[in-house]
């Protein structure tokens, strides 16, 4: 007879990542061990071991169930895709993109181009003190710069962006919170050319919040509000904006499917006056990493989203491509 040796563990583990006691309890001879690990009793020739203590390490993003049913967070170090994707159409999301934009007000050309990302630290699925599917640590940051074609790829200005977010999933709902710092620098070639211009030192550090719900596996709506707990150079402290998004699934990830968005953005230091900006075009989204690429037509009115020109009023029309982590 083939003899089985199985070891049976008796012990608690309360995920957080300290050693715990596990007891070597019982030892059976059988062949069929199949029917030992169930714990089958039909078995007569089992016999018990004097049980001894050992002490082994529990990882904390392991449960096993000791004596009844109970799981705690599965986390992940670095994980793909985000919990809370970034606005298609805001025009200050950190990713990485390149619009070519023909300006109705100036009557010229820009190019506007955004360098950055926003990506997961941590993420905690299935959490047990908290109501949510997953809950997770992003950091994010970007510069977006303006150059003018017209001169020499000249660069007018250039606005920075650095932030760092929690966010949280539940069902159809998703929520952000967090804090990010943006400020704006004019462009060493635009002084030179325009020496009466006075620069202004533009900074906002706020606190964020935010949610969006998926209406549908195609359509999404969201609105965040932004405080500036500090404040200068003509910025004022809050910001709003909302807006909705239409993605079609693709049938075949290769082919891509059609997107559709409008962004709407309010700031204090223009008395909330509405930058509106729509896109529409095709998009390839990566079914296992969420990644999408975007090309198409987009279309901006309102205050300058250059905020070294906050006081500026833009009407503008382009082609671009974007790239969402």
């Amino acid at each position: 007879m083939a003899i089985s040796v199985v070891t049976v563990f008796a012990g608690t583990n309360d995920c957080s990542g300290q050693e715990s006691d596990l007891k070597v309890a019982e030892i059976y001879k059988t062949t069929d061990v199949v029917a030992v690990l169930n714990n089958q009793s039909t078995f007569t020739d089992q016999f018990t071991l004097a049980s001894h203590s050992l002490t082994l390490p529990t990882s904390a993003t392991v449960c096993r169930e000791v004596s009844q049913a109970r799981q705690c967070c599965n986390a992940h170090v670095m994980p793909n895709g985000l919990l809370y994707r970034s606005y298609i159409a805001a025009p200050h999301e950190p990713r990485l993109a390149s619009t070519v934009l023909y300006d109705n007000t100036a009557k010229s050309w820009r190019w506007d181009s955004t360098l950055g990302g926003r990506v997961g630290l941590y993420r905690c699925d299935q959490p047990t003190n908290i109501n949510l599917d997953a809950w997770q640590l992003d950091l994010e940051g970007a510069v977006m710069v303006r150059l003018d074609p017209e001169e020499k790829m000249d660069v007018e200005s250039a606005d920075f962006r650095f932030g760092m977010l929690w966010t949280g999933k539940k069902d159809n709902l998703a929520f952000k919170f967090g804090y990010f710092h943006v400020s704006s620098h004019v462009g060493d070639e635009y002084l030179i050319k325009n020496p009466t211009y006075e620069r202004i030192n533009y900074v906002r550090e706020s606190l964020i919040f935010g949610t969006s719900l998926q209406a549908t596996p195609e359509c999404r709506v969201y609105g965040e509000a932004a405080w500036g707990m500090i404040a200068t150079g003509g910025a004022k402290p809050w910001q709003i904006q909302f807006g909705s998004e239409y993605a079609k699934i693709a049938e075949i990830p290769t082919h891509g499917a059609p997107f559709s968005a409008v962004n709407v953005q309010m700031r204090q230091e223009v008395d909330f006056a509405a930058g509106l900006t729509v896109m529409s075009g095709w998009q390839w989204k990566g079914p296992d990493t969420g990644r999408t690429f975007r090309l198409g037509l987009t279309y901006f009115n309102g205050p300058s989203n250059q905020y070294q020109f906050y006081q500026r009023y833009d009407s503008q029309f382009g082609l671009g491509v974007w790239y969402d982590f």
